[in-house]
């Protein structure tokens, strides 16, 4: 199950630069089983009124965006998963961007 996350209240900035996503067995880059493309990770908080917390996002190309940056993350979903004893979430966008400083903020 896929669940689609409403990000409107929520910035994002990166904390690592993006690198490619490698399978822990094999160790070889890992691909988008329906398009065939190379899957990539970026580390950004996420920020909103509450605070912050560390995001781990999958994407399906090389990201052009440096540590520090605020991006936008385009169509982010959150996926639960299970196996054997160890449980979490993943995250996937369909794309990220940097987010211009707006004329307000500088």
């Amino acid at each position: 199950m896929r669940i689609k996350m409403d990000t409107t209240s929520v910035r994002f900035m990166v904390t690592r630069p993006g690198e490619a996503k490698v399978d822990r067995e094999t160790g070889q880059e890992r691909v988008d089983r329906s398009t065939g493309a190379l899957l990539w990770q970026v580390q950004v908080m996420a920020l909103d009124e509450s605070g912050g917390e560390i995001l781990t996002v999958t994407i399906d190309s090389e990201p052009k965006i440096a540590v520090g940056e605020f991006v936008r993350l385009d169509g982010l979903v959150a996926i639960p998963w299970s196996q054997g004893d160890r449980s979490g979430v993943a995250f996937r966008a369909s794309g990220i961007a940097p987010v211009k400083p707006s004329a307000a903020a500088a």
